[in-house]
């Protein structure tokens, strides 16, 4: 999903951006984002943007100062 919203909102193929493992650990964005709280919100950099991904689904992706969101909740 974050590959997916990083690549809408900066006008790019999938295939172009770096794999997301080499920026965090996806497994643990799950685990945390899977918990028992519903107030939990992850914010990271990659792909050259600024990334926020709540619990409830949505996916923030800042570039160049410019909000671009997705909601997959």
């Amino acid at each position: 999903m974050v590959v997916e919203a990083v690549a809408a909102a900066t006008d790019r193929p999938t295939t172009e951006l770096p794999p997301l493992q080499g920026t965090l650990d996806a497994d643990a964005l799950d685990t945390l984002l899977n918990g028992q709280s519903s107030s939990v919100t992850v914010s990271f950099r990659y792909a050259d943007t600024a990334v926020s991904v709540s619990e409830n689904g949505s996916i923030e992706v800042h570039v160049d100062g410019d909000l671009r969101e997705e909601n997959d909740g």
